[in-house]
């Protein structure tokens, strides 16, 4: 019963303090801030809303295609870039214009043969007198082989191949240390550069753009050859059997049907016995005896020690 009567007394104070205590009064509401006006798309264009808290549904401009940020703009028909007919149709006037123009007549027959209209771009080709330009014979190259007309794109062609062999000049394309050699480019390369003394070793060499002379309807080539041996203090070492050799072995002439632009040919160089062991340079050097131009490459190699039996 002592226990109720404080029970009792604490509800009383509680009501008391609850009325004798003034009511907090609410924090008024913040004025919303006013919405911005809409203006009117175009018609045609998205509408694009802006993407805020209130508006969770809309989307940012930036993730509508086309958009960044902004909403795209129509092209103004008027301002456009020319078309690739009109763009022909003013080539053709200005052609015209200027019938001696060499120049405006290879941009004529350009403009043809990127349309696929190749009848009229070698009509305009054609009238062309100068072949100061270089494009010139690489446009004719071009409408022959669409066209059909095989016969003078290989002329073309081996005109092209010419110039490309006087720019280049004579090379020597490969030479490699091989274990076995079958014909042109087919060959087994060697699978290390190391020889014993009194080794054996054989080599592949194909020289390229190399001189032709002319006899009737047949083609001489004229080709020698030279080998020098040096250790790794580029000093050079006597070898009588290379130096020794005949001359079948040391030139090649030979005489073909027609012009040809692929030969090899193939040594087999035997080594000193006294090589002592460490590293060593072939030194092969080729000469077209036709144009009086030589070119020259270093085939590496190791001796190895003598075995002891």
């Amino acid at each position: 019963m002592r226990g109720g009567r404080h029970t009792l007394a604490a509800i009383g104070l509680c009501l008391a303090a609850a009325c004798v205590a003034p009511a907090t009064a609410p924090e008024p509401a913040k004025p919303r801030p006013p919405a911005e006006p809409v203006v009117p798309a175009p018609p045609g264009e998205p509408v694009l809303k802006p993407f805020s808290i209130d508006n969770p549904a809309a989307e940012p401009a930036s993730a509508i295609k086309g958009a960044a940020g902004v909403a795209p703009a129509k092209m103004d028909a008027s301002r456009r870039d020319p078309g690739f007919d009109e763009l022909l149709k003013l080539q053709k006037e200005i052609a015209a214009r200027a019938p001696s123009s060499d120049d405006e007549k290879l941009r004529l027959a350009l403009l043809y043969a990127t349309a696929g209209r190749l009848e009229e771009a070698e009509q305009a080709l054609s009238g062309v007198k100068s072949r100061a330009n270089k494009l010139v014979p690489y446009v004719e190259f071009y409408l022959r082989r669409q066209l059909g007309d095989h016969k003078e794109a290989g002329k073309l062609l081996a005109l092209f191949n010419d110039e490309e062999r006087l720019a280049t000049g004579f090379v020597i394309e490969r030479a490699v240390m091989c274990s076995g050699i079958r014909r042109f480019r087919d060959y087994t390369p060697a699978e290390s550069d190391r020889v014993g003394p009194g080794g054996l070793i054989l080599i592949y060499v194909e020289p390229r753009n190399f001189a032709l002379q002319r006899n009737q309807d047949k083609h001489i080539l004229h080709l020698k050859y030279e080998w020098k041996l040096y250790d790794d203090r580029s000093t050079e070492l006597q070898v009588p059997a290379w130096e020794q050799a005949r001359v079948e072995d040391r030139e090649d002439r030979v005489t073909v049907n027609g012009p040809v632009a692929e030969f090899f040919q193939s040594f087999k160089l035997p080594l000193p016995a006294n090589l002592a062991m460490g590293h060593y340079r072939v030194k092969v050097t080729v000469t077209d005896a036709h144009s009086g131009k030589s070119d020259r490459v270093y085939i590496p190699l190791y001796v190895t020690a003598v075995e002891k039996r």
